[in-house]
């Protein structure tokens, strides 16, 4: 069986023709190569019944992938905080990587769905490294988790076959200390495991 795929974050976006909304001057360079390859990769990963889990850009993907818009800059919405990684007042990023990735605003999330039976719990606190997020979820994206100010964190693929779920804090973070992000990566195991035996 062929090996199952996470989708991480990066600096560089999706490019704006996926968004719902125009290019801004502050929005990061996007990545065409990638586009190219992970939205069809997404798509048939569903299909196939492979499991897959989308971090950050990642779960920006995956909704767009399947018809999903996005927006560049999501601290623009009206009622939205700033969702973009601490800088230092001069505008470098802050050189304390634990500051960087700690916790910064709780996600809620939807009572009876994948998230809250796999985490055994319906409010968690992540961190959050993003300027572009969710605008309008795409065909099948059900929306999982959401940020106090309204912002998409959590999405699961309706009907898919096997593990499909995408987050938009950094669940790579630190899993060994983290109990959010280790039951998450545990169940993508898990997932890949019974994969790999069918």
């Amino acid at each position: 069986a062929a090996a199952a795929p996470a989708l991480p974050g990066a600096r560089a976006n999706p490019r704006s023709a996926h968004s719902g909304a125009g290019p801004t001057p502050s929005h990061e360079p996007c990545g065409q190569a990638r586009d190219a390859m992970a939205l069809g990769l997404v798509r048939a990963c569903v299909e196939r019944g492979v499991p897959i889990f989308g971090i950050c850009r990642g779960l920006q993907e995956m909704n767009v992938a399947f018809g999903g818009t996005l927006h560049p800059e999501i601290r623009e919405l009206p009622g939205r905080m700033n969702h973009r990684m601490p800088r230092l007042e001069n505008g470098e990023i802050h050189p304390d990587i634990e500051v960087v990735f700690a916790d910064r605003h709780e996600v809620r999330l939807a009572k009876g769905g994948a998230f809250a039976e796999l985490l055994g719990c319906e409010c968690i606190r992540v961190n959050s490294l993003h300027g572009q997020g969710i605008l309008e979820p795409g065909e099948r994206v059900v929306v999982e988790g959401v940020a106090e100010d309204g912002t998409i964190e959590a999405i699961a693929i309706a009907d898919a076959p096997s593990f499909a779920l995408g987050v938009q804090w950094h669940a790579e973070y630190d899993p060994q200390r983290n109990p959010i992000n280790r039951a998450l990566f545990q169940a993508f195991g898990a997932a890949l495991r019974r994969h790999k035996q069918s």
